[in-house]
């Protein structure tokens, strides 16, 4: 709105061209356990029109639940093995599962998805993933905001009070309330959630918009932060019970926060998910007879 005394007026508004895709936009969540974080986040974003959420659980040794899928043959047999039936999604999400339960060509795959496809990958805390899962010095491990540690000796379980980083108070995908303050607010009231990972250093083109207070005090510890990797996106949620923020029993039964944060995370690991097929012509505009080149990138 005009200031009093404001000069120039004409700079007080803004357009731009909304691109609205049709349908909802492919995340494939693999997690290595039945564990309430997958039936949470899954229940989260379940009325979300934006967002399918491709669900393969492994429910024993080479047997997996599938929950979210086009028809009974798609991930018939657990995880992707081929680049094209993986780059058919946007975002990836890992659970609990460990290193090992891929193969070395898969995990290349998935360091491909980031930096060749354009993918959005977020990594959540757990016992099996992360450093403590083996992923340290894997083709993972160079595409993740942090550098991994292995999983040492001693265990390394924390009770954290999240709250968002001076960066992430004013991150979208962290907007919980209206306003600023009451956002803050909002954070500051949640439950702590665990985690049991060691997060190495921040990479330096990373930024941290989650840390955690200890329950016993002592220095903030990292727990969520992205980075750009190639043309896509990574993320590391170091925390394994996000759950526990919808079953706040100070919450009323209608709070929104854990379906909130979960919904714009996941949007926000789509944002600018280039598709797989892009057309463009050089130049963009031409006269009559001129000539025009067309280029076609296909991942």
């Amino acid at each position: 709105a005009p200031l009093a005394g404001e000069a120039i007026l004409e700079n007080n508004e803004a357009q731009g061209v909304l691109r609205v895709r049709p349908g909802r936009e492919k995340v494939l969540y693999l997690d290595g356990e039945p564990r309430p974080e997958v039936a949470f986040i899954r229940r989260a974003v379940a009325e979300d029109s934006a967002l399918q959420l491709v669900t393969v659980l492994r429910s024993a040794e080479g047997k997996y639940l599938r929950l979210g899928v086009d028809d009974s043959l798609d991930l018939s047999g657990g995880f992707p093995v081929r680049r094209t039936e993986l780059f058919r999604y946007r975002a990836i999400v890992l659970g609990n599962i460990e290193a090992a339960f891929f193969s070395g060509d898969q995990l290349r795959m998935l360091a491909d998805f980031v930096s060749q496809r354009g993918g959005g990958l977020l990594m959540l805390g757990g016992r099996a993933t992360l450093g403590e899962g083996g992923y340290a010095g894997t083709p993972v491990d160079e595409v993740l905001p942090f550098a991994l540690q292995a999983a040492g000796n001693e265990p390394n379980f924390a009770e954290l009070a999240v709250r968002p980083t001076a960066a992430g108070i004013g991150q979208p995908m962290l907007q919980l309330t209206d306003t600023r303050a009451a956002n803050q607010m909002r954070w500051a009231a949640l439950p702590p959630a665990t985690t049991v990972n060691r997060l190495g250093p921040l990479r330096p083109g990373a930024t941290l918009w989650l840390e955690g207070l200890p329950a016993g005090g002592g220095p903030a510890r990292p727990v969520f932060a992205t980075q750009r990797y190639g043309r896509g996106i990574s993320g590391v949620l170091g925390i394994q019970d996000s759950w526990l923020w919808r079953m706040d029993p100070k919450a009323p039964l209608d709070d929104m926060a854990h379906a909130t944060f979960w919904r714009q995370t996941l949007r926000g690991l789509l944002d600018d998910v280039p598709d797989r097929v892009e057309v463009s012509t050089i130049p963009e505009r031409v006269g009559p007879g001129e000539v025009v080149t067309v280029r076609a990138r296909v991942a």
